[in-house]
């Protein structure tokens, strides 16, 4: 007889849970990114705790220096395309495909190889297409931006509950864990370094791109050089892409003014220096840094695998993956560490 009340009550229990899995589906993923964000910051919620000795005041402190430094660089970005898009006019568009057109065809008369290609090429565009295109990517970006906006809004209310409820939140996750509390205790540990990890390293390699981008175009007389160098870094925090998002529209502007060397000279900067040795080679020295240095106990995983996990993410789960892809690595590899202890393999 106890063995089936214990069956319906696992049966029922089972049933209402996708039940409330269903009901809140599309929410999901926002609470889950802003777990994941509370659980790499909550170190220092808690040391604002111990300043403020107040915990919604701590609570509200911390959602503010997180907006500063992470929400509004991506919102100054998107508002900027937006206004970039919306501001564009057909006839502005014609006399900067024509001009262009002309550009190009000028410059490649030095290349008899593949001139008459691209005149093809450039024959079977037209504004009217360049126009079309404009205004569908302009929509695009609104629409996305949109739906950012009102993720951005519920993950900010999640962080502010996960940070306000932070401690009852884990006491009770670790006594629901089919894992003892020191178990739970370890693989909770394992995936707030890794997280931490990649916050710190995402910021670091942010603001070295956009100075290293920013502070080169300023050789060439931009007026706005701080601005597309804070525009750089934003950019690459999405992963292969990145800077590219800036860049390429520089380079196309030089190409516009006739600047065809300039062009060549800002291509190659972005691609050598800061698309290679910054992103490709001093981003994992960043990642072992804040491993051996920062963390009060130093990982026993790969910087590389961090760092690919990364990438990984990124391109299963969009933007967000960035933090869930390293999320997911880090918790399977405790748990298989975990089952290697627990059968001696």
């Amino acid at each position: 007889m106890t063995n089936s009340k214990s069956l319906i009550l696992i049966i029922l229990f089972a049933c209402i849970t996708l039940s409330t899995l269903y009901l809140y589906r599309f929410f999901l993923v926002d609470a889950l990114i802003a777990g994941l964000i509370c659980i790499a910051t909550f170190g220092l919620k808690e040391r604002l705790y111990n300043i403020l000795r107040s915990n919604l005041l701590a609570t509200l402190s911390i959602e503010i220096f997180l907006m500063l430094f992470f929400v509004l660089p991506l919102v100054f970005l998107i508002q900027q395309s937006i206004m970039f898009f919306s501001a564009l006019k057909a006839q502005d568009i014609l006399y900067y495909f024509q001009s262009s057109r002309e550009g190009i065809k000028e410059i490649l008369s030095n290349f008899p190889m593949i001139t008459a290609h691209i005149q093809t090429l450039l024959q079977n565009l037209s504004a009217q297409k360049i126009a079309e295109l404009s205004l569908s990517v302009s929509s695009y970006i609104g629409s996305e931006s949109l739906h950012f906006f009102m993720d951005l809004g519920f993950i900010l209310l999640f962080l502010f509950l996960f940070f306000y409820h932070g401690r009852s939140i884990y006491l009770g996750i670790l006594r629901a864990l089919p894992l003892n509390i020191k178990q739970g205790h370890h693989i909770f540990e394992e995936v707030s370094s890794v997280l931490k990890i990649v916050l710190l390293t995402s910021l670091v390699n942010m603001i070295l791109q956009g100075l290293a981008f920013g502070i080169f175009l300023s050789f060439f007389h931009y007026k706005h050089a701080l601005i597309l160098g804070i525009c750089y870094g934003i950019a690459s925090l999405v992963p292969v892409v990145g800077g590219a998002l800036v860049w390429i529209p520089v380079a196309g502007f030089e190409i516009f003014l006739g600047h065809f060397q300039h062009a060549i000279i800002i291509s190659l900067y972005a691609l050598i220096f800061i698309a290679f040795v910054i992103d490709n080679v001093i981003k994992p020295i960043i990642i072992t840094f804040f491993n051996h240095k920062l963390l009060s106990k130093p990982l026993k995983i790969n910087e590389l695998i961090i760092f690919f996990a990364i990438f990984a993410g990124f391109s299963t789960f969009g933007f967000w993956g960035i933090l869930l892809g390293p999320a997911i690595t880090a918790f399977f590899i405790a748990l298989w560490r975990l089952y290697q202890r627990r059968f001696k393999i």
